[in-house]
């Protein structure tokens, strides 16, 4: 079994790296509103693999804004819920129902409300932040951004682990007796 202290000494080097460069750009996307995404994102090495995730549910939103734009069923059962709860429900006319809500927003859009109390526009995102060409896939584009350093910081303790595997393969085969 390949033995990879080097690499994984690096490795950690490379996860808090990303996760740097991930917390900055959501700064400069403007995702920074509380800062609980960004103190959310975690790094974690098993075996030989490196995961970056984050522990809050709106990381995919903020990833691909597209993903936003579906109401989702159960993010409408909870909101009711906390707003039952906490006694800040107003019944809108259509009813509390969720699948109701759920298809009223996907009839008429869930934007901002006009004057009279319809429905206007479709839910807008934050517009400063959509003008940016990397707005969707963040984190593939913090990625890209490090792939070149990452390989320049991992290769030379895989190269390292390596010759020492090889070394010790060596120093293994050379034990036998020879008549």
């Amino acid at each position: 079994m390949i033995k990879f202290k080097k690499t994984l000494k690096e490795l950690k080097v490379v996860g808090q790296m990303l996760k740097v460069g991930l917390q900055k750009e959501l700064i400069a996307q403007k995702h920074n509103a509380t800062g609980r995404l960004s103190r959310g994102l975690k790094y974690h090495i098993k075996g030989n693999v490196l995961n970056i995730m984050s522990s809050v549910s709106y990381w995919k939103a903020v990833n691909n804004p597209s993903f936003a734009r579906i109401p989702n069923l159960n993010a409408i059962k909870s909101w009711l819920n906390a707003k039952r709860r906490n006694g800040t429900l107003v019944e809108p006319k259509w009813g509390s129902n969720p699948s109701s809500i759920l298809r009223r927003m996907n009839t008429s859009g869930y934007g901002n409300r006009n004057y009279n109390g319809s429905m206007r526009d479709p839910y807008h995102f934050y517009e400063e932040g959509n003008r940016l060409p990397r707005r969707t896939n963040f984190a593939g584009y913090v990625a890209n951004k490090f792939s070149k350093e990452v390989a320049i910081k991992l290769a030379p303790s895989i190269g390292a682990d390596v010759a020492s595997m090889i070394r010790e393969k060596i120093k293994n085969n050379t034990k036998a007796k020879v008549s």
